[in-house]
């Protein structure tokens, strides 16, 4: 059973190694054998090196695909959606709908630093 799931700033901590990435997150999560992202953390990778906040090397394309090979995608479903339309968040961040949704829907603890999420309080987290 997979447990966590990544939030997007998550899974681009853990894969670059990065000292951002929660102690507490990484010590519950150094003992699975898989970790999941929503697919849409995809999307939000992709713009993210487009805006030049994240580099992929050597480029977009094969960058974006090596990271995705380490993780389990889980793909946006009809159940997903519909959670995602009525989750008790704050803010209508699509991204942040979905990838709480996400975990909803497959019972997984979300890793994640999102206060707004974690406040909501409408999700499993761990940091």
């Amino acid at each position: 059973m997979i447990r966590y799931l990544l939030d997007t700033h998550a899974a681009v901590w853990l894969l670059e190694g990065s000292s951002k990435f929660g102690d507490r997150a990484r010590t519950a999560i150094e003992a699975e054998e898989t970790i999941a992202i929503a697919d849409i953390s995809l999307l939000e990778i992709a713009l993210l090196a487009e805006r030049g906040k994240l580099e992929l090397k050597p480029d977009l394309g094969t960058g974006l695909s090596a990271f995705a090979e380490k993780l389990l995608i889980l793909p946006l479903d009809a159940r997903i959606a519909a959670d995602a339309v009525s989750v008790g968040l704050p803010h209508r961040d699509p991204f942040d709908r979905v990838i709480t949704a996400t975990a909803r829907v497959h019972e997984m603890t979300l890793v994640t630093k999102d206060s707004t999420i974690v406040s909501a309080a409408v999700v499993e987290t761990i940091w």
